[in-house]
């Protein structure tokens, strides 16, 4: 048997016009004028690879050199002993409907893992960190954040002290591990008026916010909406799971590189918005149920949050992390009845 193809000596990237001649269970590689470019070496000790639709196959020799056919089905004579796996791969790629199967086998994969397998793992892993691990992470996040976008908060010592005072029954109450304390900052553009709710139990409100409030319970409902995304460890698993939902794209595309592409970075976004608009239910229902604990109306917290989005538009509600206003107010005012994600 004679394969023609090319040779590759394995100390370049050139390649030679060679054959492959088979003689008496030895493979000797020929040049284009008959010369031996390698020995005579037993089939036994050659590699042979996969076939793959009809791609060139590799005969590899030891010491390096390999040799690139086109002859799919001589390759596969010589392999047929030792190549029964790969033998079975091409045929089950060569069936149509073996092909379909497999692709319903790896959305279903892809989706149960993002839909329920990433949420999971990284519950549970958001919970068995260690409390080093998420002060450190927040440390890190104020130094920059206190670097970028926040100032020192202009409120004056006195109504600072005063707030605190407000939101003590809350932040008492909550002191479990981590304890929860609150920060105020001065910030500007984009931020405004906002709450933030770091990993190790700091939450952050803003000097804007606290003037757009008009009296002190809407404040409490803010506090305990963001005391909720601390108390189901959201930062953390919002992290967890955006490197997880990365990981299961790299296995599927193969190449990580390909993740920033648009076909494949778009749906790894709208899967996060999705995940960061269920831990906002979360968290509504979790104020819920702490201002109702405390004899506090939910309708302060509808206030502040009605004023914070007052154009109350729906139709950005794909393409945002919260879900929108309306749909949260009208849960928070039914007693936040099927928040849970």
């Amino acid at each position: 048997m004679r394969l023609e193809g090319r040779f590759f000596d394995g100390a370049s990237s050139r390649s030679h016009r060679a054959s492959v001649l088979v003689e008496d269970g030895c493979a000797r590689v020929e040049g284009a004028s008959g010369d031996a470019l390698l020995p005579a070496v037993e089939l036994e000790r050659l590699e042979f690879s996969s076939r793959v639709g009809n791609t060139p196959r590799f005969l590899r020799f030891p010491g390096g050199g390999s040799f690139e056919t086109d002859d799919n089905d001589a390759v596969d004579r010589l392999s047929a002993p030792s190549s029964s796996v790969g033998g079975f791969a091409h045929r089950l790629e060569s069936k149509l409907r073996y092909v379909l199967i497999g692709l319903l086998v790896a959305v279903a994969f892809v989706w149960g893992s993002v839909q329920w397998g990433v949420p999971a793992l990284a519950r549970i892993a958001a919970f068995s960190l260690p409390a080093e691990v998420t002060g450190h992470a927040e440390r890190m996040a104020l130094e920059i954040m206190d670097r970028q976008l926040f100032e020192p908060s202009r409120l004056p010592q006195e109504e600072q002290a005063r707030l605190l005072a407000v939101f003590a029954p809350l932040t008492e109450d909550a002191a479990q591990d981590p304890p929860v304390r609150v920060l105020f900052r001065a910030a500007a553009g984009p931020l405004g008026a906002n709450a933030l709710a770091l990993p190790a139990g700091t939450v952050v409100l803003t000097d804007p916010l606290v003037q757009l409030a008009q009296h002190d319970e809407e404040l409490v409902g803010v506090l305990a909406h963001e005391i909720g995304h601390i108390r189901h460890r959201h930062a953390m698993r919002s992290s967890l799971q955006a490197s997880f939902v990365g990981l299961v794209a790299t296995l599927v595309v193969g190449d990580v590189s390909s993740v920033s592409s648009i076909v494949t970075a778009l749906p790894l976004i709208l899967t996060q918005l999705g995940y960061s608009r269920a831990f906002e239910r979360e968290a509504d229902q979790y104020a819920v149920e702490t201002l109702r604990r405390h004899g506090i109306g939910t309708q302060p917290f509808v206030d502040i949050l009605q004023r914070l989005d007052p154009s109350g538009d729906e139709k950005g509600a794909y393409l945002s992390t919260h879900p929108p206003t309306p749909e949260r107010v009208r849960r928070i005012l039914s007693g936040a009845k099927g928040l849970t994600p």
